[in-house]
């Protein structure tokens, strides 16, 4: 009852439908590619059914190709004859009975996907074979694949540690599906497709841009209950998981990265994860948090004081990382770069006097990674990034950091994450209204 009543008449959330996709867009990201690929082919392989009970998700290469969702599946993309094919596994009755059902090859595939074949994937070397011969060269991304929460960066690093492990040391997933190319194609060159799908998601379409908006509606909604909920007391695991809570409630599949909810010391560990420590009046808290919503994600920070308030040199500090943000947003046209909003960050920092405690980069891509990928080259429009300067002091347990997620635009750039407040009188008012947690907790 005490959750009904809070669903009806604290918060108003509606749910925002998925609906369908528009398959034209991932048609045309396959023309693209294969006019970028022209007088060869490409090979991409999904991702395989999950190791344990957790929801599937695709790739994200994969699905910005074709919006296919089903486990095992792999897309030939003909760049001589312009032609694409997805080879998917054979219906399963035991796995519909489990799981549901499921895309399967034929007519059906076909006219759901707007790929121009779907055939077994049994067919999928019969068909390689035929193109074998007078191949310049074979395109196969070399890059790790990507599927919840997971980040370039972030899966380049475990695939080194793992390789360099002295017991249980393997080649990557990419390593070996190219050895078993290779053993079928003989001389034909694989050359990594990588960078050419990363220029490509770097700058997003309508369709990208419309579910980069709706992540960050979702995102905002979730950081803003969190704030509004906060109170000295509870478990820093609490604020991630009413975000979360409404993160799901408003459509997301899941959440974008682990939380980040450091509170008091924690607030000057840049991705603390345990979130486990109980809050106490006079804390900072830093929560940094997205959700993944349809294959798109969010990153907000805020920072804000637990007990509603900020004191003395709380504010001065964090007036100062906001002031940075500022000036750094005022930065963001067509044309910009990493470099010059790292430059107006440092110079708004340094005369507050704090420039040496940021310790971080202050901007990355985003959309479908946290980390997303593209070159470091000058903005263009439907380039999105995000925004994050911070100052940390450990030795006085006060860190603070504030992120937006930010679309470059053709005459300037827009705020998706504007709807979370961030100036100290507008956290301070929303941090005065009764948040789920007390409904809940009473």
């Amino acid at each position: 009852m005490v959750l009904r009543a809070f669903l009806i008449g604290c918060v108003a959330l509606q749910m925002t439908a998925a609906g369908a996709d528009d398959n034209s867009f991932f048609a045309a990201r396959r023309k693209a590619l294969m006019e970028k690929i022209e007088g060869s082919i490409a090979v991409l392989k999904g991702a395989t059914e999950t190791s344990s009970y957790t929801a599937f998700r695709q790739d994200n290469n994969f699905y910005y190709l074709t919006g296919v969702e089903t486990p095992g599946a792999i897309l030939l993309l003909d760049g001589i004859r312009k032609r694409s094919i997805l080879f998917l596994p054979p219906r399963s009755e035991e796995i519909e009975n489990w799981e549901g059902p499921r895309l399967y090859p034929g007519r059906e595939a076909r006219n759901a996907t707007g790929i121009d074949q779907v055939l077994e994937i049994s067919e999928f070397e019969r068909e390689l074979e035929k193109r074998k011969e007078n191949l310049d060269r074979l395109y196969l991304p070399l890059s790790p694949i990507e599927t919840a929460a997971v980040s370039r960066d972030r899966a380049l690093k475990h695939e080194e540690l793992t390789s360099r492990d002295v017991w249980e040391g393997r080649i990557s997933r990419e390593a070996a599906l190219g050895q078993s190319l290779r053993a079928r194609l003989g001389s034909v060159p694989i050359v990594d497709l990588s960078p050419v799908l990363d220029e490509m998601r770097r700058v997003k379409d309508a369709q990208e841009i419309a579910r980069l908006r709706e992540a960050a509606r979702i995102g905002a909604l979730g950081i803003k209950e969190a704030m509004r909920s906060a109170a000295p007391g509870m478990y820093e695991y609490q604020l991630a998981a009413l975000a979360h809570f409404v993160f799901l409630w408003e459509g997301a599949s899941g959440f974008a990265f682990h939380p980040i909810v450091g509170s008091g010391p924690n607030s000057c560990i840049l991705h603390y994860s345990a979130n486990g420590r109980r809050m106490s009046e006079g804390d900072l808290v830093v929560m940094d948090f997205g959700p993944d919503y349809r294959y798109y994600v969010s990153d907000i920070t805020r920072t804000f004081p637990i007990s509603g308030k900020f004191r003395r040199e709380q504010a001065e500090v964090y007036q100062a990382v906001l002031d940075a943000q500022k000036a750094a947003i005022a930065k963001i046209r067509p044309g910009a770069t990493f470099a010059d909003l790292a430059d107006a960050v440092d110079k708004a920092l340094d005369r507050h006097g704090y420039a040496r405690f940021l310790n971080h980069g202050v901007s990355h891509y985003l959309g479908m990674s946290t980390h997303d990928v593209g070159s470091v080259e000058p903005f263009v429009p439907g380039v999105v990034i995000t925004i994050e300067p911070g100052v940390y002091m450990p030795d006085r347990n006060l860190g603070v950091r504030i992120e937006d997620t930010v679309l470059v635009t053709t005459d300037g750039c827009e705020i998706l994450s504007k709807d979370v407040p961030k100036d100290i009188a507008e956290i301070e008012a929303l941090m005065a209204q009764k948040g789920i947690a007390a409904t809940i907790m009473n």
